[in-house]
């Protein structure tokens, strides 16, 4: 009810002073902040700590800071309506310290009231500026340290600390370098490398380096000391995969028969090996190989075909085309009226010379003997000699007639009856007609 008395009270006092043109009138202005006690500044001038009611600001755009000690400075504007209660309610935000922490050596963990920060080198900035701080550095290897550390306000503070070795240092090498550290199963880096913080007492140092093998060394430490450990590493063997296209082919390295491929020869020293594929009806190929150490390398020879070949065109077509005893196919015509057949490709054929024969019913076996040279074709044409060879014989009431079959229609019936010399016989006054071969 008070409130409510209140609050009309000042919308009425706002109405008169509006309805007065009194405009400027004062308003009352309420500061607070968390945490209290925050100096307030208004306008530049200083208006006490919060909490705090101002009764005489005029109406208009005002400014105010808040200044606590361990707490970020903040500004704000606001705006006072004439005869209003303006509420400014500030939450600060603690004031943090910017810390740069390094170590020699790197890579020290950070703790602080136990709660670890991470590793050295960093940049730490989650610490309350007002506030003083025990620091613990600790690595392997070397003795901890605790450090305090008090900040200056939002002045970056950069600390450097060395720690106190407390074992031994090891610079390990290898012929070749590169190879992968190990000290007490932990892995280090590669060669050439220092190790530090290598605990007192025996110490496992492994070697691992892709193409050789691995090497184990064993040494005694003491606190403080420093050492160099050096080896030569022992390369492995590696392997040669061999294969062609097409299949087949024999393999040779360094001239040693390893058989047809696809070969794989193991055990090989690293270095260069001359390989050569041969297989007969193509081109023999060499390479220069180079294994490395524990390498498993492999080599495709795509071998090129220098085998002959034989095109032919026989006149007439349909003729049977016999190579070095084999059939290999017929020759045949696109064109019933031409002279001679299409022509027909005999591939992979040896250089030198070859036996061909040429067959068809009716005609004159034809033997040749073509010469063929590598990766190139012979072309030759054939026109095989027309014999009389009798298939047929037609039984009439006049005779019997021997020749080659010609044509048949529901008619008559066509034969040779001599070379060159047709004679067509009506179908009524054929009496019998038997086969005396068959075509091939």
């Amino acid at each position: 009810m008070i409130a409510r008395l209140a609050l009309s009270a000042a919308a009425i006092a706002a109405f008169a002073l509006f309805a007065s043109g009194e405009e400027s009138a004062p308003t009352r202005v309420s500061i607070k902040s968390q945490p209290e006690g925050a100096t307030v500044i208004v306008d530049g001038r200083d208006r006490g700590t919060t909490p705090t009611i101002l009764f005489d600001l005029a109406p208009g755009r005002h400014h105010v800071k808040f200044r606590l000690a361990g707490y970020e400075e903040r500004d704000r504007f606001f705006d006072a309506a004439p005869g209003v209660l303006v509420e400014k309610h500030e939450v600060l935000v603690e004031e943090k310290g910017l810390l740069l922490l390094r170590s020699e050596p790197e890579g020290c963990n950070i703790a602080i009231d136990g709660v670890s920060l991470g590793t050295t080198p960093r940049l730490i900035t989650n610490l309350a500026a007002k506030d003083t701080y025990s620091v613990r550095l600790t690595k392997a290897g070397y003795q901890p340290l605790t450090i305090s550390v008090k900040f200056n306000g939002r002045e970056p503070l950069v600390r450097t600390e060395s720690l106190v070795l407390d074992s031994g240092v090891v610079n390990i090498l290898s012929d070749p370098s590169g190879a992968e550290v190990s000290v007490n199963d932990v892995v280090r880096g590669k060669t050439p490398i220092l190790v530090r913080g290598v605990p007192k007492g025996r110490a496992m140092v492994k070697f691992k380096l892709p193409g050789f093998k691995d090497e184990v060394r064993e040494i005694a430490m003491k606190a403080g000391d420093q050492q160099t450990l050096s080896i030569a590493m022992t390369a492995l063997p590696g392997t040669l995969n061999l294969m062609s296209v097409p299949e087949g082919a024999s393999f040779y390295v360094n001239d040693k028969a390893y058989g047809r491929g696809p070969v794989a020869i193991p055990s090989l020293a690293p270095g260069e090996y001359n390989v050569r594929a041969e297989m007969e009806g193509y081109g023999t190929m060499t390479r220069t190989v180079t294994i490395g150490n524990g390498e498993s390398a492999r080599e495709e020879f795509k071998m090129s075909n220098v085998m002959g070949k034989l095109e032919l065109r026989t006149s007439p077509s349909d003729v049977q085309v016999v190579v070095d005893g084999r059939v290999v196919g017929t020759t045949k015509s696109s064109d019933p009226n031409a002279e001679f057949s299409d022509g027909f490709l005999v591939e992979n054929l040896l250089e030198g010379e070859h036996r061909l024969v040429l067959r068809r019913t009716g005609y004159a076996e034809l033997v040749r003997h073509p010469s063929i040279q590598s990766s190139k074709t012979a072309k030759h044409s054939f026109r095989l000699r027309r014999v009389f060879v009798p298939d047929v014989e037609i039984v009439t009431a006049r005779g019997a007639y021997q020749g080659v079959l010609v044509n048949v229609t529901p008619e008559y019936v066509v034969v040779e009856v001599s070379l060159g010399i047709t004679r067509s016989f009506p179908r009524s006054e054929i009496r019998k007609m038997n086969t005396l071969g068959e075509k091939k």
